[in-house]
């Protein structure tokens, strides 16, 4: 089967060969000979000519269909280079949140907290269930969690034994206070006393 192209030459190769015959003289022109090589011309080249339109057809078809394949693939480039593009975006914002968790300075780094023997110490002392150095290590996270509900746990007891201890000072200052007014006031009735018995015995005496 011949193809577009080939038969695209060879159609522009019988024209070239058309357009090189002779032109007929004035006086060949009525000849039959002529008349019939003029006929047989304008059969060829009709042919000729109905073969080249359908060629253009063809060729026009298939650029329009080239020049749209080539657009689609134009889009899908684009949208690969968009997507790479928002990908490699993504890709920087994740790599700056990972950089500021790192950098990130939390509260709890700065908290002193208790080694992890005296924080097993102080859990079993108060009943609780220790924490195991190995599975401590495996799960750090966990274990620094633990530590710091203890820790705030502890605080916690910690505050209410100070209040409570600032109650029993505020009431035992209150107490004192009230034993010290109670002191002066005996003081003063000794005192009152002690001026009476020296006045009754003046008296007794001056008799």
């Amino acid at each position: 089967m011949v193809s577009t192209e080939g038969e695209l030459k060879q159609a522009l190769t019988t024209l070239s060969k058309l357009s090189d015959l002779k032109t007929p003289t004035d006086d060949e022109i009525h000849t039959p000979e002529s008349r019939q090589q003029a006929f047989q011309l304008l059969t060829a080249s009709t042919l000729l000519f109905s073969t080249l339109k359908r060629l253009n057809r063809i060729i026009y078809t298939d650029v329009q269909s080239q020049k749209t394949r080539v657009a689609e693939e134009r889009s899908k480039v684009d949208t690969a280079r968009l997507a790479l593009q928002n990908l490699k975006y993504e890709e920087a914002m994740l790599e700056l949140e990972v950089k500021v968790c790192q950098e990130f300075q939390s509260i709890f780094q700065t908290i002193p907290l208790h080694s992890l023997e005296e924080f097993n110490t102080l859990r079993k002392s108060l009943g609780e269930e220790e924490v195991d150095e190995e599975e401590g290590e495996q799960d750090d996270h966990k274990l620094m969690l633990a530590r710091l509900k203890f820790e705030l746990k502890e605080r916690k007891r910690l505050e209410t034994e100070k209040q409570k201890l600032q109650q029993d000072k505020t009431e035992v200052a209150r107490e004192n206070k009230e034993k010290k007014v109670k002191l002066e006031e005996t003081e003063k009735q000794l005192k009152d006393l002690l001026a009476a018995a020296l006045a009754v015995q003046a008296k007794l005496e001056s008799f």
